[in-house]
């Protein structure tokens, strides 16, 4: 015996499932008792495959989540227990922000830190490449998280942006660099899927920090990644770094 559902649908639309023997169903039919771990997925309390037959379908009932969701649906026929996972993703459609948020790194207190994963407001940010370290004594205001290109070489930095799975938006985030420009790629995605890019180049600024608003600010996502080339010149050590991290939800 074996079940399959959908692998995945938004939450408060319809799933399917099919249950499958191994062989045909007995004369009187073959009854099964179905259930799920989340209240946000509803399946038929029992399913019975009909004499004769190998399958039987089913629906499974969802409601809306803000989050996504892992519902982990059962059935079981006498000691026989099989399982599958159904994962619930939000409705971009029904959500609309109610609350700007700034992650400014207000938390970080030793300077030259490594940084790796900060959490403020509800969202996490983690470091995932380059070198990171908070900087206390700097910042707009300080403090704020840099990463270093020794002289002549070109380093990237990236930083990843998440809820635990809740929808978010991304509104504007602060860059900085020491000596040089600051090319750098924000990429939105949704329910695994990349739904927008953003690829630019800052002007040198001087050591001072350069406002970017997002152009895709009304565009729902549940991870952001920021990615930031750090070409520093032949003479000098260059750091490069990001304060300011503007989100709605």
């Amino acid at each position: 015996m074996k079940i399959d559902v959908d692998s995945s649908v938004v939450g408060g639309r319809a799933a399917h499932g099919t249950v499958t023997l191994s062989g045909a169903a007995p004369a009187n039919g073959f009854a099964l008792t179905m259930s799920a771990d989340n209240a946000a997925a509803t399946v038929p309390s029992t399913i019975a495959v009909p004499a004769g037959a190998t399958t039987a379908a089913f629906d499974i009932a969802t409601t809306p989540v803000t989050t996504a969701t892992v519902v982990t649906i059962n059935a079981q026929a006498g000691g026989v227990r099989r399982t599958t996972a159904l994962r619930l993703q939000i409705d971009p459609a029904a959500l609309t922000p109610t609350t700007s948020y700034t992650v400014g790194f207000s938390a970080l207190r030793e300077n030259k830190a490594t940084f790796t994963t900060h959490v403020e407001s509800g969202f996490t940010v983690s470091a995932v490449a380059g070198d990171w370290i908070a900087i206390t004594g700097y910042g707009n205001p300080q403090p704020f998280v840099e990463f270093y290109a020794p002289a002549g070489t070109t380093v990237t930095g990236e930083i990843r942006i998440a809820a635990s799975g809740a929808a978010f938006w991304l509104n504007s985030v602060d860059f900085y660099s020491s000596t040089t420009k600051i090319p750098y790629v924000i990429e939105g995605f949704f329910n695994s899927e990349q739904v927008f890019s953003v690829v630019d180049v800052i002007g040198n600024t001087f050591g001072a920090f350069a406002r970017r608003s997002n152009p895709n600010a009304s565009t729902v996502v549940d991870e952001v990644r920021i990615r930031l080339s750090n070409p520093s010149a032949p003479c000098c050590t260059n750091p490069m770094g990001l304060d300011n991290i503007v989100l709605s939800r």
